[in-house]
């Protein structure tokens, strides 16, 4: 009925299965791979070695469509346990239905545009992109620099112990990071303070959706700081990146005004952080749209985009929900500082009840 698998490897699970060590951090525990994800992916490797067996592939959007916030398994649509007329979102769609349904507790994936954030959040569940670099990818090093690997799940804990094992130098990708040790997450001075905006760009977030992240920001005790942020549009700017990364070229004009507003960006947010801990958005502008609707909800994950050109560590965590439908809340914090992140998480995180399809 969720249509999550785009193919299960049964019999692959049962020998991984047999040659797991009791010892590792993951020993015995399932996951999906994200659909088309190299077998060598640093990510893989490195959860397998923990102990983690790999079930099978998850699904994803279509490749060239215009919106990828929906999966397909080449026939169906993959649908959203809370409602299955929803989208999980995407592109790591397969991945977060099976999560948010408790299938796995945990997916692999790859955020180049909120593909980790916007589904954990349309499904109510936690999506972490790290730092860049934080997690190696198998592709070296990249011409616009969007993509981070990651994982989603149903635990913040587990999230964040799967990152620091998939953390780490790696042959393939010479811009990955040092190792990320499980971090003792920091205690604030007094509260947690943060910017909040309801929106980073030219669409404004639903009044419901908004309205669900600020109320979970004063329930849950953090200082809501007004700080102003002055963001230049990343529309252009990440398009050109993406047509980099994925070998499309750009010309040297539109490159260097991408990089141009990269720069602006990040010292935009650097000024911010002299003044807060962290910067809070929705994660998504809405809840999650009809599984056939990405192409008309296109902008629904404006709020995540600006983080894969500045390259910042953001997380999106469960909120509340709107109309019945999860409202995922992003935390961002400054380079390198993806412990200030998840600590702050930690906070703003709320249980959900049991998606009806669990």
């Amino acid at each position: 009925m969720l249509h999550f698998l785009d193919e299960l490897d049964a019999d692959g699970a049962r020998r991984a299965a047999e040659r797991v060590h009791p010892s590792g951090a993951f020993a015995g525990v399932p996951f999906l791979i994200k659909a088309r994800t190299p077998p060598e992916s640093p990510i893989l490797t490195r959860l397998i070695a923990a102990g983690a067996i790999p079930i099978g592939w998850a699904t994803r959007a279509r490749p060239g469509a215009v919106s990828l916030t929906f999966g397909w398994n080449g026939r169906e649509y993959t649908r959203n346990p809370w409602d299955v007329e929803r989208s999980p979102g995407g592109s790591t769609a397969g991945g977060a239905a099976a999560v948010a349904a408790g299938v796995v507790p945990l997916a692999t994936g790859g955020d180049s545009g909120g593909s980790l954030r916007i589904p954990a959040s349309f499904c109510g569940i936690v999506g972490f992109k790290g730092t860049y670099g934080r997690v190696p990818r198998p592709g070296g090093r990249a011409l616009g620099g969007l993509t981070t690997a990651g994982v989603i799940g149903a635990d913040l804990d587990d999230v964040i112990l799967a990152t620091s094992i998939a953390s780490g130098p790696h042959r393939l990708d010479p811009t990955s990071l040092p190792h990320w040790p499980v971090p003792t997450e920091p205690e604030p001075i007094g509260r947690w303070r943060v910017a909040y905006f309801s929106t980073l760009g030219r669409w404004g977030a639903d009044p419901g959706v908004d309205r669900v992240v600020r109320e979970r920001l004063v329930q849950c005790g953090i200082e809501v700081v007004d700080v102003p942020l002055e963001l230049a549009p990343t529309d252009d700017a990440w398009s050109v990146l993406s047509a980099l990364d994925n070998g499309r070229g750009a010309d040297a004009a539109a490159a260097n005004r991408a990089r141009e507003v990269r720069d602006h960006n990040n010292t935009a947010l650097a000024d911010l952080f002299t003044e807060v801990d962290a910067l809070v958005t929705p994660t998504t502008l809405t809840v999650a749209h009809g599984y056939d609707q990405h192409e008309q909800s296109i902008v629904t994950g404006d709020p995540c985009w600006i983080f894969n050109v500045t390259g910042h560590p953001a997380v999106s965590v469960p909120a509340g929900l709107a109309d019945g439908l999860p409202v995922g809340a992003q935390i961002v914090a400054p380079h390198g500082a993806d412990e200030v992140a998840l600590a702050v998480a930690r906070q703003v995180l709320t249980d959900l009840p049991q998606p009806p399809l669990r």
